[in-house]
């Protein structure tokens, strides 16, 4: 079997934490660090051939770039202020870097040069507006940005506003402000989002009413609301993460309060029938399905800890302590 590089952001800093590095063995299921670097907080992370980029999320965020070209030594490459406090998710394509502020409510823009140079963020697209719950909407929080499986929009999903942006894009000339808006339910504060293998189908995952909506690209019509908790769980629980299987069939969705990643088969017509409940998490921040997607590892940043399991039966097979893992990112195969 395969290994693979992989690559875990924290919310940690100091000598020997930060984003920690090193090898998954695809027919063991355990990890192996071989190098950690002191950035504070990264909260998330991208991976562009031999360059990581990420966001600090701090309360003077910073979007950063980190040669890993020499394994075992990696090395910040550039570092440039977000302008936005407490950035949690970027995107990077052609020659340009996409920053979500959560609590700016504001998207920032950087020229990039594919080698990790990153020039100062030229640009930003603010937000504004509320939604009806007053203790998390009170604001415009952009919480995600990615490219559609087209690369005709960037997809950013507002927390604070129940909105999904689709900004225009154009490799020459970046983003348009005439975006289309996908209305989400009020007060259900859309987090992240993914699309099916064949880009027809778009779920969105809602941190504030743990649910994740199917909509039908083109139209954007919302086909159904699943529910990512069992019916008789009463306690407190948000959403956090949501990503799909590299088979395509599998679509995982991450429950923090009920700690638990709940599993749905993706059917034919696009929509999600549940498969189970994934338990043995505390607070699972974000989880990654292997490159051969024989394993499902979940990062849970209460327990300090990933725990790896079989994508087979779902069973916890090992686990390894990490400071408040909070991104889990694959590299090549090794």
């Amino acid at each position: 079997m395969a290994k693979y590089k992989i690559y875990f952001g924290t919310y940690s800093k100091g000598e020997g934490n930060g984003i920690f590095s090193g090898e998954f063995d695809g027919d063991s299921g355990e990890i192996r660090v071989t190098d950690t670097l002191d950035i504070e907080n990264p909260g998330y992370l991208r991976l562009c051939g031999n360059v990581l980029y990420g966001v600090s999320e701090t309360g003077d965020g910073s979007l950063f770039s980190v040669d890993i070209s020499n394994p075992g030594k990696m090395r910040v490459t550039a570092m440039q202020p977000t302008h936005g406090k407490l950035p949690c998710h970027l995107c990077v394509i052609d020659n340009f870097a996409f920053a979500a502020n959560y609590s700016e409510g504001s998207l920032s823009i950087f020229a990039v040069d594919g080698a990790g140079g990153i020039s100062p963020s030229y640009r930003s697209i603010h937000h504004f507006g509320k939604g009806p719950n007053p203790g998390r909407q009170n604001e415009a929080h952009v919480h995600f940005a990615d490219m559609t499986p087209d690369g005709k929009f960037l997809a950013v999903c507002d927390l604070g506003l129940d909105k999904v942006f689709l900004y225009p894009y154009c490799p020459d000339s970046g983003l348009s402000t005439n975006a289309k808006v996908i209305e989400c339910p009020p007060g259900s504060g859309p987090r992240h989002l993914t699309f099916s293998a064949d880009g027809e189908y778009l779920y969105i995952l809602t941190e504030l009413s743990s649910t994740v909506l199917v909509y039908k690209t083109g139209d954007f019509e919302r086909l159904q609301v699943c529910d990512t908790l069992p019916s008789e769980f009463t306690g407190q629980s948000t959403c956090a993460a949501i990503h799909i299987s590299p088979d395509g069939k599998l679509l995982g969705a991450s429950n923090r309060g009920h700690d638990s990643i709940a599993v749905f088969e993706i059917q034919d017509n696009g929509m999600l029938r549940f498969s189970r409940h994934i338990t043995g998490c505390t607070e699972p921040r974000d989880f990654a399905f292997s490159p051969d997607g024989n394993w499902l590892l979940a990062g849970n940043q209460n327990d300090d800890s990933v725990a790896v399991f079989d994508t087979l039966k779902f069973e916890q097979k090992t686990i390894i302590k990490m400071p408040q893992p909070v991104c889990i990112a694959f590299g090549e195969t090794l």
